[in-house]
């Protein structure tokens, strides 16, 4: 097989089907793979052959000894589940599953097989995960209900020979809890990893699901949490965190750092805007390329609707998002600047025209587009903050941060931006960059670490909207 220098090859041993599988990555979710039965390994090279090409757009795989289970969204916005021979396997002639669903998404990362059948997850609007099963040898789709509601769901199989399912279930306020499943009997036994934490400070939380029309009338789901009793009156100092690339959802996840924002009379929102998965593939395409404008102005509509409806006020937004959402949060507060108190972009892509010439631009090229093209140049001339910092204007107050080891975005990204920025303002709010001489792109930070950014995001936001508990303290001159 042809091997492209953007590409990562990957190659494994799939147990269940005894197949060799070979893969090459770049960012673009298609799986472009191949296999070979195991008894290849006893010639002097390996016969590949074809298994998925990124024009059938298979996401995800899982497999028994009988069949090859795949993901697939050719022609279907929300996915659809097919089955293919492991002695034969062909997308071509391959049967029909699990139909496509009117109103949820299939979450391609959670396809799991077991002695008895195969489970999956769907959500509607991202934020609402339900479990459901097929039986061997079936094509009947049966919900299994659960013990709880749930935001998300996490499956874990021990093997093709075992009936052995865990579901580890959670939400935006709900920290997870660990099931084991009993197909026989029908029902979910607990059995959590360790002792259970208690956050009785979270006890008093509303959240709140909203659809909000972004600038286009199509309905973006917003996240909303806060305190019972929260005044609705414009004060709240409200912060919004979102991303909106490689159909990444923004699943409900229970975050108790991110909800101390809350314990300080603040609202957390979660923008579910488009580039994501929430929706399926369609609202990842609706968001990337030529399409990325609909990212920022679902973020951008999201908070008037919280301005409007007096959840908070201009002077009382702060947005977040890192890496590729780094976009997100560049372009809504370059666009929109009179509509947000702070800008947080985290190692973020901050300068997408130059992503290309960077270590890590060519494999994102099928993300965000590539220079040698005509229209998507013209994309990421759009998508690029920096280029859009115009002299002269009032912009929030900005802490912008770079890992100095960031193999993924090089930290001269944020810092030309930072810089431009502060030659730009003339808002009089700082605008601050961080550059961490020990750190990369977050992954792999040690616990201190992730505590020290949260906590210098925290303190930046609540004290830019006004948190009385963040205000600098001031001193009498005598």
């Amino acid at each position: 097989m042809a091997i492209k220098p953007e590409e990562y090859s990957y190659a494994f041993y799939e147990k269940e089907s005894k197949l060799l599988i070979g893969l090459l990555y770049t960012v673009d979710r298609y799986l472009k793979a191949y296999y070979a039965p195991v008894t290849e390994l006893k010639k002097p090279q390996l016969g590949w052959k074809p298994l998925f090409r990124p024009e059938q757009e298979v996401t995800n795989v899982a497999a028994d000894e009988q069949y090859l289970y795949f993901t697939t969204s050719k022609n279907t916005p929300r996915q659809k589940i097919m089955r293919t021979p492991v002695a034969r396997p062909d997308v071509a002639t391959a049967e029909l599953l699990v139909p496509e669903s009117a109103s949820e998404a299939i979450n391609d990362e959670q396809l799991k097989a077991t002695k008895d059948g195969l489970y999956f997850v769907r959500t509607k609007n991202g934020v609402e995960a339900k479990l459901y099963f097929v039986a061997k040898n079936s094509k009947t789709v049966r919900e299994l209900a659960l013990p709880q509601a749930a935001g998300r769901l996490e499956l874990v199989v021990k093997n093709t020979k075992s009936s052995d399912l865990w579901v580890t279930m959670g939400g935006w306020t709900t920290d997870r809890k660990r099931y084991r499943y009993d197909l026989a009997g029908g029902k979910f036994v607990a059995e959590p990893l360790s002792s259970e934490a208690q956050y009785p400070e979270f006890t008093d939380l509303v959240v709140e699901e909203l659809m909000v029309p972004s600038h286009d009338g199509t309905l973006v789901p917003l996240s909303v949490m806060y305190k019972k009793g929260t005044p609705r009156n414009g004060n709240a100092p409200t912060l919004m965190v979102g991303y909106g690339a490689y159909s990444r959802a923004m699943e409900p996840t229970f975050m108790p750092t991110f909800l101390l924002w809350t314990q300080q009379g603040g609202i957390l929102a979660c923008p579910h805007v488009r580039g994501g998965g929430e929706l399926g593939e369609a609202w990842h395409k609706a968001g990337q390329k030529t399409t990325k404008p609909n990212t920022w102005k679902d973020l951008i509509a999201c908070a008037d609707y919280l301005v409007k409806n007096q959840y908070t006020s201009p002077g009382k937004v702060a947005i977040n998002g890192g890496s590729a959402g780094g976009i997100l949060i560049g372009r809504a507060m370059t666009e929109r600047p009179d509509l947000f108190a702070v800008a947080i972009p985290e190692v973020g892509i901050l300068n997408a025209v130059r992503m290309e010439n960077s270590p890590n631009g060519p494999a994102n090229v099928p993300e965000f587009g590539t220079i040698q093209k005509r229209e998507e140049a013209k994309a990421l001339l759009e998508m690029d903050a920096y280029q859009h910092l115009q002299k002269g204007t009032k912009y929030p107050a900005t802490l912008v941060t770079a890992g100095f080891n960031d193999p993924r975005v090089i930290a001269w990204q944020p810092a030309k931006f930072a810089a431009r920025l502060q030659a730009a303002n003339t808002s009089g709010k700082p605008v601050l960059f961080f550059t961490d001489y020990e750190a990369g792109h977050g992954i792999g930070d040690s616990r201190l670490k992730q505590f020290e950014s949260i906590a210098d995001l925290l303190a930046f936001g609540l004290w830019q909207t006004g948190a009385p508990a963040f205000q600098p303290l001031t001193t009498a001159v005598k």
